[in-house]
């Protein structure tokens, strides 16, 4: 059997009497596409955050590429390989894409930010950048500044920027969000073309995506995972239709 890129083992968390995540198991294998969904305050987020290291479990364990990253910070993870898209807080707005990108494989190879202006031009790493623009279908637009970029356009350099990092584990949040239908199409087929080369770990309300995209699906509510499964068995789930989808399409 293949070993998770992430497992895991009875999380829980709670804030004061309030429990938001309960006993939550979870397996994301290499190459899958797994997506996370749920209605509006399910903890979906807050399980993201204790995936990331942003929140602590209370009890339960995490591992990683087969390491316990349970007591891992948030940098521990994304070194060893884990990266979450709205993790770049803010794109460089007054930097081209090529330039967010390089400063992003620039960040990983371990130089310091102050060599950035330097570094411009750097065939070590412009042929890197030249490749992930490729990925997120922004190499035509790699001279343009990013605060001209449209906002679909936006979330592929910061998916960019989070693949830059070389991780085995890609969590996207919502990435469909406050997108029109051209730019939620051309975001999807963008993580389409990812599928099989990484693991990712897709939050997301767009149920059209989701179920076209996901290899499987847990549905979260009301902090537990109340099933997963293959598309078809979540469309069909009579617990979930009733927790979350309604009549089966």
């Amino acid at each position: 059997m293949t070993e998770p890129v992430l497992q895991l083992r009875g999380i829980t968390k709670s804030f004061g009497g309030l429990k938001v995540c309960t006993d939550i198991n979870l397996q994301i294998v290499p190459g899958e596409l797994h997506a996370l969904i749920g209605p509006n305050g399910a903890g979906k987020t807050t399980l993201l955050n204790l995936i990331t290291g942003q929140l602590p479990a209370d009890s339960g364990s995490l591992s990683f590429n087969g390491s316990d990253i349970t007591k891992k910070s948030v940098h521990e993870r994304a070194r060893q390989g884990m990266a979450r898209s709205f993790q770049i807080t803010s794109l460089f707005t007054s930097f081209t894409v090529r330039e967010n990108i390089e400063l992003a494989v620039q960040a990983i190879q371990g130089s310091s930010y102050r060599f950035w202006r330097p570094a411009a031009g750097d065939p070590e790493l412009e042929e890197p950048a030249g490749k992930i623009m490729a990925r997120v279908g922004l190499l035509e637009r790699a001279h343009i500044r990013a605060a001209n970029l449209s906002h679909g356009e936006q979330r592929l350099l910061e998916m960019g920027m989070a693949l830059a990092t070389r991780p085995s584990l890609l969590l996207l949040d919502e990435p469909m969000a406050g997108l029109g239908p051209g730019s939620s199409h051309n975001l999807a087929q963008q993580i389409m073309e990812l599928k099989g080369s990484i693991a990712i770990l897709l939050v997301e309300h767009d149920m059209n995506a989701v179920f076209s995209l996901a290899d499987r699906i847990s549905v979260l509510v009301q902090g537990s995972i109340i099933a997963t499964g293959r598309p078809r068995e979540i469309r069909n789930n009579p617990e979930v239709q009733e927790a979350y989808l309604g009549t089966p399409c």
